[in-house]
């Protein structure tokens, strides 16, 4: 009996820490929106400019890749995402996203400004 208690609880601890990319990729994408949201609301506390910003400031995921428990015990997925808020401004802020396999949330361990236009604009 006692086998078999152990057993099932490690089979849903197991379970339970696996998580579906779908799942990764919808908290990423709320973690970006706030995250674009929080540079937006700083850059306007600091200038009181709102014509220095875009009209429609975003982001781009430059990187999105997903590791198999085998090469990484402790993340499950990398992000690497520029920011574009200025108009006038060529600068860019790239942001590094990592997400943590036992607190099942995304980490952000980078920023980096970089001089620069979206080399993807059109």
């Amino acid at each position: 009996m006692r086998k078999w208690l152990l057993l099932l609880f490690l089979s849903l601890l197991f379970l339970g820490c696996a998580e579906p990319q779908e799942n990764i990729e919808e908290k990423l994408s709320a973690y970006l929106q706030e995250d674009l949201k929080f540079m937006v609301a700083q850059t306007l506390k600091a200038s009181n400019d709102k014509s220095a910003l875009l009209d429609s400031p975003y982001f781009k995921i430059r990187d999105l890749r997903f590791f198999t428990p085998e090469r990484s015990k402790m993340y499950s997925a990398y992000a690497d995402v520029d920011f574009f808020i200025y108009r006038d401004i060529k600068m860019y802020e790239e942001r590094k996203y990592r997400y943590d396999n036992h607190f099942l949330q995304w980490d952000r361990y980078l920023k980096r400004w970089h001089f620069g236009d979206d080399v993807d604009k059109n």
